[in-house]
């Protein structure tokens, strides 16, 4: 356990040189096998705030393949913690993710879309504390302050000398917490979702939330020279939406340097990156870092639903 309380820098991987750009990926997905990438880094401070509490259960949020959920679960496993989550839709179906997390102990409850998109309101928390007073919750992939505070630590040992730092995005917090590091670079965020162009402003406000409550100790600067770029072509049609060209294009990166992606997030960035780097639309001579923030579980869901498709994620 002592790995989710430790600031723990993952390896830096060349990727090659193309258009005379240098491709870097940062190994988060190396962290844990199975509290990975961004998902450790949103939940290692929303833990040791749950240590501080009174309560004796966590409860969250997510979809029916969501690596949030995974990601939970095996820490509440790991840590001796009961979980709880409360997942999209009204009726729970059985898959790969949804089954592991019931192998930690995750006690699974469905609830209706309509009510899930209330969860977020005061009106839902204070409904919440109220019926189950002994549950500490954990936001939806692990979005709010403590889930930034985790992602401003990515860059923590890379040296200055990116030109670009690009990632994919649900909701932004990762994005929030890396411009927060006070890393001197353009980010370029991939949306994972359709219509993605909302999460600047998601992002501002993120931004703000956490500079007011982490103002006097000194955590979170935004350099000066920061720019943040929003690549909104690369979504396939929205989230969890694959098409055959991004699947092709997966495999081919995994055959040719061994890199495993997952298609709701990575896979979209490399291809979207892959894609600006060869129309020329990042400087020549220059460096760009993608973070792998992990996900590799959704791999074997993906496949299930692809497999009247023709075509599979060759990863495994």
């Amino acid at each position: 356990m002592s790995f989710l309380y430790s600031k723990l820098n993952s390896p830096l991987k060349f990727i090659d040189t193309i258009n005379e750009v240098e491709i870097w990926l940062k190994r988060d997905d190396l962290i844990h096998p199975e509290v990975s990438g961004n998902k450790w880094r949103k939940l290692k401070y929303y833990l040791e705030d749950f240590r501080k509490s009174s309560k004796s259960t966590i409860l969250t949020f997510g979809g029916a393949f969501s690596n949030h959920l995974a990601a939970t679960a095996a820490l509440g496993r790991m840590a001796g913690i009961p979980t709880k989550a409360l997942v999209r839709g009204e009726e729970v179906k059985s898959n790969d993710t949804l089954d592991f997390c019931r192998s930690c102990g995750m006690e699974i409850e469905s609830i209706s879309r309509k009510k899930y998109d209330t969860k977020d309101s005061t009106e839902f928390k204070t409904m919440m504390r109220e019926l189950l007073p002994e549950v500490y919750m954990i936001p939806e992939g692990g979005k709010g302050v403590l889930g930034i505070r985790g992602c401003t630590e990515i860059l923590d040992g890379v040296d200055e000398g990116f030109d670009y730092i690009a990632c994919s995005g649900g909701t932004g917090t990762t994005m929030a917490g890396l411009l927060l590091s006070g890393y001197t670079a353009e980010f370029i965020l991939f949306p994972a979702l359709k219509g993605g162009g909302f999460l600047r402003k998601d992002i501002q406000a993120y931004i703000a939330d956490f500079q007011k409550a982490f103002s006097t100790k000194g955590i979170g600067k935004i350099s000066a020279k920061a720019a943040l770029k929003l690549a909104e072509d690369h979504h396939f049609g929205g989230y969890g939406k694959v098409k055959p060209e991004l699947i092709r294009f997966m495999n081919e990166l995994h055959q040719r340097y061994g890199i495993a992606l997952d298609p709701v997030y990575t896979g979209k960035m490399m291809y979207g990156l892959w894609e600006m780097v060869e129309q020329g639309q990042l400087k020549k001579g220059s460096r760009v870092l993608a973070i792998h923030t992990g996900g590799l579980q959704g791999i074997k869901g993906m496949n299930q639903r692809l497999k009247n498709s023709g075509i599979q994620i060759d990863q495994l």
